[in-house]
Formats: C-alpha cells, sequence, structure tokens
C-alpha cells in the first residue's frame, strides 16, 4: 500500500502542475478549430486565438495535435467540438464496422515517470470530444441487443490512451474511452456514452494484451454515465477492465446500463490492488432495476486484493456484488454507506467477502442487508457493521430464502456481526439525493473492537469529499 500511495500522491501533485503557467522548459503545442486558426502555425496566441503574434504551434487536426507529443511535453484544447475517423482498419463484428482501440483523440506517445506528458482543455474551457462526428448525444437505445444503436453506434471510442505516463484532464465525450497504457491518469472529465470495445458498451475500458497488462491507472473526479448494453447486460459496465488494477476515486456514477465498475479480469497483476474509493454510486434510469455499484470477480483472479471504502451507494439494485471468484486475498468493503439499495451486498458465490464498518439504511420494503447465495457462509467475515431500516421489512437472505428479519437471528444463524449494531445512524438528511445528505449529525460513536475504528459510514470525520473534488485552477 506504500506504493500505491506515493504513486498516488506524485500523479496527484503532477496534475494539479499541469494547469499551472508552462515552464520555460516545457514544450507545449496547442488544438484550436476555430475557422481562423492556421494549421501548423508556430505564432499561435492563447490570449487572442489567432496566429501571426504568438510563440506556440497550433494544429487544428486532432491527429496532428496528438502526434505532436511525440516532442511536445503538453497539449491544450481550446473550447469547441472536435471529431475525426480514425484512421485504422474496422473489423467487421455482429454486422457492423467497428474500431475497438483508436480514439478520435488517441494518445499514444509515452512520457516518463519524470516528466509525464498532458493533455489538457485549457483553462477548464469546455472541450467535446465526439467518438462519432457530428454526434454530441448518448446511445439512442441503450438496451439494443442488435448493438446498432447500443455499443456499436459509436464506431470508434472517443478517446484512447495507449502511451504510459500520460495525464489526460477536462474533456467531456460523446463515447467510449479506452485505456491500453500503464503509469494514466484520467481526471476531471464528463465521460458519457457505451463504446465498441470488445462490443460491450463500457464508457472506460481498461484493457492491453500487452505483457504486464495494465497498472497505475487513476480514475480520479470524473463523471462516469451512460453506458449501454453489449453482448449481454453483464457486460454494459460503465467501467470495465481486463488484464488491469487501477484506483478510482472520488467519482460521480450514475445512468448506466450495466454495473458502475466491473472488476472482470486482472491478468498478470500479482502484488497489486484494486482501490474503489471516495466515489458516489447514484441511480440509474436506464433500466427499470436500476443498476449495480461494483461488480466482479469474473475470471483471471490474480489481483491481490478489492479494497472498497469510503463510497456512498444510493438507490442501486445492488451495492456490492461477488459475482465471480474472489481476489487472491480477499474483497475487503469497509466504511461504505449504503441508501436504500435493493440489495446491499451480495454474494453470488462462496467468495471470501470482509465487510466491516458499514452503515447499512433502508427505508422502502423487501430490502436485504445481505444476500449470500452459497453454504457455509463461512467465508463471509463480517461484523462491525450499523444496520437500520424505517419501513419494518428488511431481511438477510442466504441459499435464495430469508433467513432473518432482525440482526440477533442472523447473529444465530451466521455467526456474523457479532459486534454490529442496530441504531438510527442520524443522518443529516436521509431522503436526500446527494452524498452530503448522508453525512452523520454530531460525532457519531457506533462499534468497538474494529481495526477500522468506531465508526460506520463513509463520513468518519465528516469532513470527507464524496463524489467529485473541487477543482484547483491555475494560470495557464
Amino acid at each position: 500500500m506504500k506504493a500505491s500511495t506515493t504513486f498516488l500522491l506524485m500523479s496527484l501533485i503532477l496534475a494539479v502542475s499541469a494547469v499551472a503557467a508552462p515552464a520555460q522548459t516545457e514544450r507545449v503545442v496547442f488544438l484550436d478549430n476555430r475557422q481562423d486558426v492556421v494549421n501548423g502555425s508556430s505564432t499561435y496566441d492563447p490570449a487572442t486565438r489567432t496566429c501571426g503574434q504568438g510563440k506556440y504551434t497550433v494544429f487544428t487536426e486532432l491527429d496532428e495535435a496528438a502526434r505532436a507529443l511525440d516532442t511536445a511535453d503538453t497539449l491544450y484544447v481550446r473550447a469547441g467540438t472536435y471529431s475525426r475517423a480514425p484512421e485504422v482498419r474496422p473489423v467487421n463484428v455482429h454486422g457492423s464496422r467497428v474500431n475497438y482501440w483508436t480514439g478520435a483523440l488517441a494518445v499514444s506517445a509515452s512520457g516518463t515517470p519524470e516528466k509525464r506528458k498532458v493533455v489538457s482543455a485549457y483553462q477548464d474551457e469546455t472541450v467535446v470530444i465526439q467518438a462519432k462526428p457530428g454526434a454530441s448525444h448518448y446511445n439512442p437505445e441503450p438496451g439494443d441487443n442488435t448493438f446498432k444503436k447500443s455499443s456499436h453506434y459509436y464506431p470508434s471510442p472517443a478517446i484512447s490512451i495507449g502511451g504510459a505516463y500520460v495525464d489526460l484532464l477536462g474533456f467531456k465525450t460523446y463515447g467510449q474511452v479506452v485505456i491500453s497504457g500503464h503509469d494514466v491518469t484520467l481526471q476531471q472529465c464528463d465521460l458519457g456514452g457505451g463504446g465498441p470495445h470488445m462490443n460491450q458498451g463500457q464508457v472506460v475500458a481498461i484493457n492491453s494484451n500487452r505483457r504486464g497488462g495494465v497498472y497505475n491507472v487513476v480514475i480520479r473526479s470524473n463523471r462516469i454515465h451512460h453506458s449501454c448494453w453489449g453482448e449481454g447486460r453483464a457486460n454494459a459496465s460503465a467501467l470495465m477492465c481486463y488484464n488491469a488494477s487501477f484506483i478510482v476515486e472520488n467519482n460521480e456514477f450514475h445512468d448506466n446500463y450495466g454495473a458502475d465498475i466491473r472488476v472482470k479480469d486482472t491478468g498478470g497483476q500479482q502484488g497489486r490492488d484494486v482501490v474503489i474509493r471516495y466515489n458516489f454510486f447514484g441511480p440509474s434510469r436506464l433500466h427499470p432495476e436500476s443498476n449495480t455499484g461494483t461488480g466482479g470477480l469474473n475470471q483471471d483472479k490474480q489481483i491481490d486484493r478489492i479494497l472498497i471504502h469510503h463510497n456512498v451507494f444510493f438507490e442501486k439494485s445492488v451495492g456490492c456484488c461477488t459475482d465471480g471468484d474472489p481476489p487472491r486475498k480477499g474483497m475487503f468493503i469497509y466504511n461504505n454507506t449504503f441508501i436504500n439499495c435493493g440489495r446491499d451486498l451480495w454474494g453470488w458465490t462462496n467468495a471470501a467477502i470482509h465487510a466491516h464498518n458499514n452503515l447499512f439504511y433502508h427505508s422502502k420494503p423487501r430490502q436485504r442487508f445481505y444476500d449470500v447465495q452459497a453454504k457455509p457462509v463461512s467465508r463471509l467475515q463480517a461484523d462491525c457493521n450499523l444496520f437500520f431500516s424505517t419501513a419494518g421489512d428488511t431481511h438477510w437472505w442466504n441459499l435464495y430464502r430469508v433467513r432473518a428479519k432482525d440482526l440477533d437471528a442472523w447473529r444465530r444463524y451466521s455467526d456474523n456481526d457479532r459486534n454490529s449494531v442496530w441504531k438510527p445512524p442520524e443522518l443529516v438528511n436521509p431522503s436526500g439525493k446527494r452524498p452530503e445528505d448522508f453525512k452523520r449529525k454530531g460525532k457519531p460513536d457506533d462499534v468497538a473492537g474494529s481495526t477500522h475504528g468506531s465508526v460506520c459510514g463513509a463520513y468518519v470525520t465528516g469532513k470527507e469529499i464524496i463524489g467529485l473534488l473541487p477543482k484547483k485552477r491555475g494560470k495557464q
């Protein structure tokens, strides 16, 4: 964990420095598609968005600007809408011609640990990248099982990052982002629309067939939404990975057709963790049953641990789901807040789930705290949690049946949650819809004997930021 913490700190420092004034030794290029900008000019002035009196090189086309990163350090993109048809040979699949890997904005250049490549919207300007030229809208029928209006609606990704040591900031996409490089940070973006990668409709696909896969990827402070059907609903996740490990923090997920996050495949990631923290998992209007917050693993269980902590899960059909094999050292779900989810924790197989210091709150009928479909439940290690329901109709399930309707009965049945409590959580606004509504009043002190402390839920001190981080503005 120390290595992960060091990497996170360095990537945050580098990302913040990307919005500061360029250093004299830094080579900066611009992308600006205003009509009077001259492609390839070396006299671009960012203050006037004109050529002739400035000192910067500017491009008007996505592909030329991205290629300039082979020698440049930073690419700033000016306000506007950008698109292109990538010059790659598409594949014929499911009756469509699609491109899995190359985006309209295709970042293939690599930086170094000491000098990362930066691709950023300029000074918080609104920059739109279209996966499909002319389409500034999301998949028209996210549940379409013919692919035409769902995962193949956009024939290519909007953005692809194949290089290493790259920071990408501040874009709005209509279409998919594909990350196949390592040491990549994706932050402060508005990412929407499911794309064609693997025909699966993800908004963010993290995948590589290269040796070692994808690692040291940070997905931070983005809105991620409008995934769509792709070879089944299980593949319609907003964020899905193959051969990858990553950190997902301070994002807001909403309106996705499948799960918000599915940790599907972690091949080649021994010794690494997947970390999911400080996110707000909101409801979905794209499916009548809402959707799952986090799910996995499905295959290649080579990751050490999945750590899910300090998140708010709000009105999900399932909060956290273990629908496949467990990680090598287990799944650790702690200090999360679950508000009115149909099932807070769902274990489809007998996975090693460690659940501690979570807050489970129900105000609707027929909701389930746990739904563990395996026998015995011995691999479930749950304790020091807080449960409460105002509905008078809430359950713990095992093997497709109600096994308990109160905490004492659940303890007797499962031998879990011995030090857990049933008590009102004293939420700031239990009928609210934003993560801060689910802070705790006063100074909560809930449980004893937990290694995670005495407070249950995502808000321990009350100062945590769940969801998007405030933008740190700087002069460029």
